[in-house]
């Protein structure tokens, strides 16, 4: 039902500043997406026994392949050695962030390495830049710290911003990312992994559709789901009185 470029891996080299893209079909296939095709991509760049703060702890992120199509499918999952546990890391996000890497031509990201000064990373229109991200190390905010990037990279589409704040620089081994403002991968230490890289932030723009074949099919199907969610009683709680905070 869906054409998807979900099999389109990007691998980033902070130590080298550099970047390619490859088809990684072979293992789509297997593991279809999200969880599963992180802990896979984990498995082949985490080298074992690697220090949780060291270079060659990868960050994964990845989403799945009915992001960005049907309704629920919002979560970006993130893979790396947890400096909590010393054991896997696993965290999920919400907001924007997954259709933002869909939409911006992506199933998973693999980043390695270590800058040797402060960066971000801007993603966008088939283009990785490594931006200096000096001016920003340190902050007090990482709100702020969303807003100036926001302004410098006001690029076409759906955008995600993930940031960390201090206690990431710090490499506190609980430390979250934050993206969206109010949404976070909060669990098991990635802010500190950022930090140990020296990676301030990600900024992810994406355009992309997501072509359909069966256009009636998926239409057909879209409604059911949303139709179920809507009139369950669960729903009807969140609708009425919202979620907490």
């Amino acid at each position: 039902m869906i054409q998807d470029t979900i099999s389109k891996v990007l691998y980033i080299d902070l130590s080298q500043k550099s970047y390619e893209v490859k088809d990684r079909s072979d293992i789509i296939s297997q593991y279809i997406g999200g969880t599963g095709l992180a802990i896979q991509l984990l498995l082949e760049e985490c080298p074992v026994g690697a220090d949780p703060l060291g270079p060659e702890n990868p960050i994964i992120l990845a989403t799945g392949p009915l992001t960005g199509v049907f309704p629920f499918a919002s979560k970006t999952v993130a893979m790396f050695k947890s400096p909590h546990t010393g054991d896997l890391g696993e965290s999920h996000a919400g907001g924007r962030s997954a259709v933002a890497l869909r939409m911006a031509g992506y199933g998973a990201i693999v980043i390695k390495g270590k800058s040797n000064f402060p960066i971000y990373i801007s993603i966008s229109g088939g283009k990785v830049e490594f931006k200096d991200a000096t001016t920003l190390w340190g902050m007090k905010s990482s709100f702020v710290v969303g807003d100036v990037i926001r302004e410098k990279e006001n690029h076409p589409g759906l955008r995600t911003i993930m940031r960390i704040g201090k206690a990431g620089e710090q490499m506190v081994s609980y430390a979250a990312v934050v993206t969206e403002t109010y949404r976070h991968f909060g669990r098991l230490g990635l802010g500190a992994v950022f930090g140990s890289k020296m990676l301030k932030a990600i900024a992810i723009s994406g355009k992309e559709s997501i072509p359909v074949i069966d256009k009636k099919a998926y239409l057909k199907l879209y409604k059911e789901i949303y139709d179920k969610a809507v009139s369950s009683t669960i729903m009807k709680k969140y609708h009425d009185l919202g979620t907490s905070g």
